[in-house]
């Protein structure tokens, strides 16, 4: 007879004796053999709730779990990875978490705690042989790790828990969970990835947004499946007394929106809910509690300098698919200058105080010889004044006996060109800079849109050791967009300053008011 799935109680020896038939379903041995500590604090009996029961019944070779917080989805996949080491023989399981204290929350609190509940009858069943710190080895054969990396060897299943984390917090430590704790997995073996979004940038961004525009459908082995639960699946997030609490204008249009664009109906115990929940954590609503896979990734977070101004900009209608170009206008350029590096190239003109970034170029390995070509002969534009960094006097990598500056006057001889090497200022007041004058910005989002995606990964670092992001930018691919937006930024105070723009702001709120009108 087949065993049949379902919630029995099972409270004592004699009653899980009675039930050896049920124990060959994984579904049955979820709902029944563990204990877990609630949100109250109480050791409780682990009950699968709608999405693990979703997970667990379509559970593919490869997983992705994108969820709003507090839906109990990293305690069932750590559950899940114990469960498969119990009992299946010979089988090597291995948790990835972000830090070596959630790591140990895992293992003592959740692992721990299911272990040390079992009834006398069931842990003859599990049979642990050895038990450490952060690995515990069972008598048939399998071992279960939880460390925040897996060096070595080769395992049939794997959780990362919260790898968006991971990703924001340590892109380094983020590099070596895919190219190399994955990797150990073949293609037989299962992976499960789950978090919340933190930011739009890194591997887990870059695989959920994947996953989404692929679908589920028709899926190999090696390709990931995405399961994705929105806030509004959980029954609990009902808040059915209103106190002082009232629904905004906004938020009543935002609930509008979810409803259409999720074919869905909120109720209004779930609306006021959410509107605490924002109350409480203001613009970070979006990444712990998502309607939306966009969403999730588009929220704020502390590790990211521009993803609100870049939100904002969008809201404003200020990123334009027509061009912002005006032959009747200057051209300025300001330049973040790579030799064995990316070079990345902005392009803005500036009228009545309206800062118009219309155009970007990037590439890499080459000389000033090349970029001076490139400008005058591929693009067709008049330079008012081209901005080079504070370190444009530093030596070409590739014709060392000549500077950036002088080169670039001598190749552009001819034009009436000029050239301004900008003053090295502190990192953080460019930064500053930059954000005050985004709400100036108007991007044409057709030429400039792999320039504005960077931006809006351009994060600080994060220190494991304090556990938090520092005052300090992180140095990866999205810095050298970040830079040359953010010389950008300063080569316009160079030329208001220059040309004393007064009325400037003035100016450009009359134009910002009248674009809105457009729409």
């Amino acid at each position: 007879m087949q065993p049949i799935p379902g919630k029995l109680s099972i409270e004592n020896d004699a009653i899980l004796k009675s039930s050896l038939a049920f124990i060959k379903s994984k579904t049955w041995r979820m709902n029944n053999l563990y204990r877990i500590v609630d949100k109250d604090g109480d050791s409780v009996r682990f009950r699968l709730n709608s999405v693990q029961s979703d997970v667990l019944e379509k559970m593919h070779k490869r997983n992705l779990i994108l969820k709003a917080r507090q839906l109990g989805m990293s305690t069932f996949a750590v559950l899940y990875l114990l469960d498969e080491a119990i009992f299946k023989p010979n089988l090597s399981a291995g948790i990835v978490s972000y830090s070596l204290e959630h790591a140990q929350h895992i293992f003592k609190r959740i692992i721990g705690h299911a272990l040390d509940t079992l009834t006398p009858f069931a842990k003859s069943l599990v049979g642990i042989s050895q038990r450490s710190a952060r690995e515990i080895t069972f008598a048939n054969g399998s071992y279960l790790r939880v460390d925040t990396t897996l060096r070595g060897g080769a395992y049939q299943v794997v959780l990362v828990s919260e790898f968006g984390k991971t990703c924001a917090r340590n892109p380094i430590k983020a590099e070596e969970v895919i190219t190399g704790t994955l990797q150990t997995v073949s293609k037989d073996g299962t992976i499960v990835i789950e978090s919340t979004g933190e930011g739009n940038a890194g591997y887990y961004a870059e695989m959920v947004q994947l996953a989404a525009q692929r679908g589920n459908e028709s899926l190999s082995d090696l390709e990931y499946k995405l399961f994705f639960y929105p806030w509004f699946l959980e029954s609990a997030y009902v808040l059915e007394k209103e106190g002082s609490l009232s629904i905004s204008t906004d938020q009543a249009d935002y609930f509008a929106k979810m409803e259409k664009d999720c074919s869905m109906s909120l109720s209004l115990g779930q609306k006021r809910w959410y509107c605490h929940q924002q109350s409480v954590l203001g613009e970070k609503i979006k990444q712990e509690f998502p309607s939306t896979i966009s969403e999730a990734f588009t929220s704020s977070s502390d590790a990211y300098y521009f993803q609100l101004c870049i939100e904002k900009a969008f809201q404003d209608n200020r990123c334009l698919s027509t061009s912002l170009y005006d032959a009747l206008q200057p051209v300025y350029i300001a330049m973040d200058i790579g030799v064995n590096d990316l070079t990345v190239i902005c392009f803005f003109q500036v009228q009545h105080g309206e800062i118009k970034v219309i155009d970007y170029y990037e590439d890499k390995n080459k000389g000033v010889d090349f970029y001076a070509r490139y400008l005058q002969q591929d693009k067709h534009y008049v330079y008012h004044t081209i901005f080079l960094p504070h370190d444009a006097a530093h030596r070409d990598g590739i014709v060392v006996e000549n500077t950036y500056e002088r080169d670039f006057k001598r190749l552009f001889s001819a034009s009436a060109t000029r050239f301004v090497v900008l003053k090295r200022t502190d990192k953080n007041l460019n930064i500053s800079n930059a954000k005050l004058k985004f709400d100036r910005c108007v991007f044409s989002i057709s030429r400039v849109k792999k320039l504005l995606d960077q931006v809006g990964k351009y994060r600080k670092k994060w220190s494991e050791q304090n556990g938090k992001y520092l005052d300090e930018p992180l140095h990866d691919v999205s810095s050298n967009y970040a830079d040359a937006f953010i010389y950008a930024m300063q080569a316009v105070s160079h030329i208001e300053a220059a040309g004393g723009n007064r009325g400037a702001f003035e100016k450009h709120r009359l134009v910002v008011e009248n674009r809105a009108q457009r729409f």
